[in-house]
């Protein structure tokens, strides 16, 4: 049978595995989970055992011993995925942020929507956005999609202005 050579000593190790189990308030189970069966296999249970009593493979027990020797606990935490970078910078949607806020008419365009706030970014950052992309970072920036209305509502007090209103327009 091998016996794990540790690079730091088993008996502290296995004290900051029962203080985290302690007094951790994290809402991660996953990391609970690791650092409590890498306090069994410290306390003299072999990860062979934990991981039949687990239901998962001795050599995953392994690595996670292995991990919280050689790095500590914190090695054992479980990392989110990082995901594929933005196409455009903090300062550049801070920046295009600015610019939603003038008159579409200073740079050409009817009203700031999807296509003109794609056709912007590409002839200023040339970086090309879809519309869709650009709705979402509308969106993201805290614009809501509101249009002008046509004629005045339903509720309006004055009807009479509705009616010539809605006589202008037709």
């Amino acid at each position: 049978m091998n016996r794990r050579r540790y690079k730091s000593d088993p008996e502290k190790l296995l004290e900051q595995g029962k203080k985290i189990m302690m007094n951790s308030n994290s809402t991660d189970s996953k990391y609970k989970f690791r650092v409590f069966s890498v306090n069994l296999v410290l306390s003299g249970m072999s990860a062979a055992e934990v991981a039949e009593k687990a239901g998962m493979a001795r050599s995953t027990v392994s690595d996670w011993v292995k991990a919280a020797d050689e790095q500590g606990f914190d090695a054992l935490k479980t990392v989110k995925p990082t995901g594929r970078r933005p196409k455009l910078s903090e300062a550049q949607r801070e920046e295009i942020d600015a610019i939603l806020q003038k008159n579409p008419n200073d740079y050409g365009y009817k009203v700031w929507d999807g296509p003109s706030l794609s056709d912007l970014i590409k002839n200023v950052y040339h970086i090309n956005l879809s519309i869709r992309q650009c709705q979402r970072l509308f969106h993201e920036l805290g614009y809501s999609r509101i249009r002008p209305q046509v004629f005045p509502s339903k509720e309006y007090e004055d009807t009479e202005a509705r009616e010539d209103f809605k006589k202008d327009e037709i």
